[in-house]
C-alpha cells in the first residue's frame, strides 16, 4: 500500500483496523458494502481545525492484513494514534496495538469508539495492552487528551476516559453531550482514500452511484433492549438544516455523489428539520435521492409525500417482529397494526418500504416466529433484513440474557449474524432454519427478483448485485451460525 505521506509530521493518526468480511457478516463474498467512518471523519476534521497534522488509515477499505496496517503506520510515525473498534473488531485493535508495541513503536495509542465506551473497565481487565480510552463522545475530548499528554497533565482531569494508572483502572467522570453539531468543522472526507472508490453502500439499499452515507444526529429515545446507545446517550440532538445541505453540495461538487444514505439512528424525529430539508432540496432542485431510517409511528402521509418530492426513494423501518408478545419483551413501544399502516402508507407514497427484522429474541417461540415470517410477507416491503439478536455490551438485554435463554458472551461473534442467544425452548438449528427460510420466501419472489432486474443499469449495477446473490445463497444455505 502505497499512500501519500504530509510534508509534515504527522500529530495524529486515526485507524480503522482490519476486518474481513466473513467476521462481519459471516460470509466470504463481498455484498455487505463498505461504510464510511463518519465518526473518524468527524474527530478529525476536529484535530486538523485546531492545528494537529492529521491522517487517517482506514485499513478495512483497503483491504489491509495486520502486516500492511502495521508497516504503514510505523511509515507514517505519527506522535498519536487514535484506533476506533466496535465489539467485534476490538480484537483486532488489539492485535494492532500488540504489533505496534513489539515494533518499538513509542507513539501513544488511544483506544475509542462504541465497544470501549459500552464496556470500559471489562475490555481494560481483558486486554493488558490498552493503556488510555475515551468514553462517549470524542469531539472535546480528544482535544483535552493530546493536550494533556503533550504538557504531561494529569489525565484524571480530562472527562470520558479510561486509563491505567499503576495497577489501577481509573475511570474519569462522564463527558456531557456535545450539543452545538453546527460549530463543528464539515467531516474530513479527504483524509480518506476516494470515497467515491473505496466505500459503497450494501447493493439492496442503494440507488444511484456514487453513494455514501450521512449521520446527522446524535441521541435515540427509545427504549429497546436490545439497543447499545451508551456513545450518543438519548439527549437529542442534530446539525440544522442548513449544515445538512451544506454538506451534500460538498459531497455532490467534490466527489460526485449522486445519492445520500441518512444512518441516524431515527432520522424521521426531528420533523421540523425534516419538512425545511426536503423543502430547501426541491426549492435547490439538488439532483440527489436518498434514504433513511426511522419508527413506524413517526411517520404520515403529508411527510411522505414532501420526502418524496425531496428525492426520498427508501425508508427502512425498525419492525424487528410480528409478534405483539415479543414487541412488548423488547420495549419496542409499537404493534403489528402501526406496522402496517407504516408500510402501506410508504408505500402509497412512491417510496420503497424496507424493514429491519431480528429473530432469536426473549420470551420468543416458534411460533411467534412464524408470526413473524407472515407478518413479513403479507407486507408491501421491497427489501428485508433478518440478524440473529446480539446481546452486546451496552445494552440491556446484556445483562439479562442469561434469564431467557442460553447467551455466548463472545465479543468476536457479535456481529448481528452469528447465533450467540439462544430463548428457552429454541435451538441454534431452529433459528438458522427459520432465518434461512424467511430470506428465500422473501428474496426467490418473481416481484423480487424482477424488481432487481429492473435495478440494473450499468456493468457497475450488475456486479454489486451479482456478488450480493452469491452472498445470500451462501448464507441461506448454512446449517447453524
Amino acid at each position: 500500500m502505497n499512500l501519500p505521506l504530509q510534508k509534515n509530521k504527522t500529530d495524529i493518526l486515526f485507524v480503522n483496523p482490519p476486518v474481513s468480511q466473513e467476521e462481519r457478516y459471516g460470509v466470504k463474498f463481498k455484498a455487505g458494502g463498505q461504510t464510511l467512518q463518519t465518526g473518524l471523519a468527524v474527530l478529525a476534521a476536529i484535530t486538523r481545525d485546531n492545528g494537529y497534522a492529521t491522517r487517517i488509515l482506514d485499513a478495512t477499505a483497503l483491504s489491509m492484513s495486520y502486516d500492511e496496517t502495521v508497516e504503514k503506520i510505523i511509515e507514517i510515525d505519527p506522535r498519536y494514534i487514535g484506533i476506533t473498534a466496535v465489539t467485534i473488531s476490538i480484537f483486532n485493535a488489539v492485535e494492532i496495538i500488540k504489533r505496534l508495541k513489539a515494533n518499538g513503536v513509542e507513539a501513544k495509542i488511544f483506544l475509542g469508539g462504541p465497544h470501549i465506551t459500552a464496556a470500559p473497565k471489562e475490555t481494560f481487565e481483558k486486554f493488558p495492552e490498552i493503556e488510555i480510552g475515551a468514553i462517549g463522545e470524542g469531539d472535546i475530548t480528544i482535544l483535552e487528551l493530546i493536550e494533556a499528554c503533550d504538557k504531561n497533565l494529569d489525565l484524571g482531569n480530562v472527562k470520558g476516559l479510561v486509563f491505567r494508572k499503576g495497577s489501577e483502572i481509573i475511570i474519569t467522570p462522564p463527558r456531557e453531550p456535545f450539543m452545538d453539531l453546527d460549530s463543528l468543522p464539515l467531516p474530513a472526507w479527504d483524509l480518506f482514500p476516494d470515497i467515491a472508490k473505496y466505500y459503497y453502500p450494501p447493493a439492496h439499499t442503494v440507488r444511484r452511484l456514487p453513494a455514501t452515507v450521512l449521520i446527522t444526529s446524535r441521541g435515540c429515545p427509545g427504549l429497546c433492549t436490545y439497543c447499545d446507545n451508551k456513545v450518543f446517550g438519548r439527549r437529542l440532538r442534530c446539525y440544522s438544516a442548513d449544515y445538512v445541505i451544506r454538506m451534500i453540495k460538498h459531497l455532490q461538487k467534490e466527489y460526485g455523489m449522486r445519492e445520500i444514505q441518512f444512518r441516524d439512528d431515527n432520522f424521521l424525529v426531528f420533523r421540523e428539520r425534516l419538512k425545511e430539508l426536503c423543502n430547501r432540496m426541491i426549492a435547490e432542485k439538488m439532483d440527489i435521492v436518498w434514504s433513511c431510517a426511522g419508527r413506524v409511528d413517526m411517520i404520515n402521509k403529508e411527510t411522505l409525500d414532501l420526502m418524496k418530492k425531496a428525492g426520498c426513494w427508501q425508508i427502512w423501518y425498525g419492525i424487528e417482529s410480528g409478534s405483539q408478545k415479543v414487541l412488548n419483551a423488547i420495549k419496542k413501544n409499537t404493534s403489528p397494526e402501526k406496522i402496517r399502516r407504516a408500510i402501506t402508507l410508504t408505500k402509497a407514497a412512491g417510496i420503497s418500504p424496507c424493514g429491519f427484522f431480528m429473530i432469536g429474541m426473549p420470551t420468543e417461540t416458534e411460533e411467534d416466529i412464524k408470526e413473524t415470517i407472515d407478518l413479513l410477507l403479507e407486507l408491501p416491503l421491497d427489501e428485508f433484513h433478518m440478524t440473529h439478536l446480539t446481546p452486546l455490551p451496552g445494552s440491556e438485554i446484556h445483562a439479562t440474557a442469561f434469564q431467557f435463554g442460553e447467551f455466548e458472551d463472545n465479543w468476536k461473534k457479535m456481529s448481528n449474524w452469528s447465533t450467540i442467544f439462544v430463548p428457552h425452548g429454541l435451538s441454534k438449528e431452529k433459528l438458522t432454519y427459520y432465518s434461512n427460510l424467511a430470506f428465500k420466501k422473501f428474496y426467490f419472489r418473481p416481484r423480487i427478483i424482477w424488481q432487481y432486474l429492473l435495478k440494473i443499469r450499468t456493468p457497475r449495477h450488475a456486479l454489486v448485485y451479482f456478488k450480493a446473490f452469491l452472498a445470500l445463497v451462501s448464507y441461506v444455505t448454512q446449517k447453524k451460525r
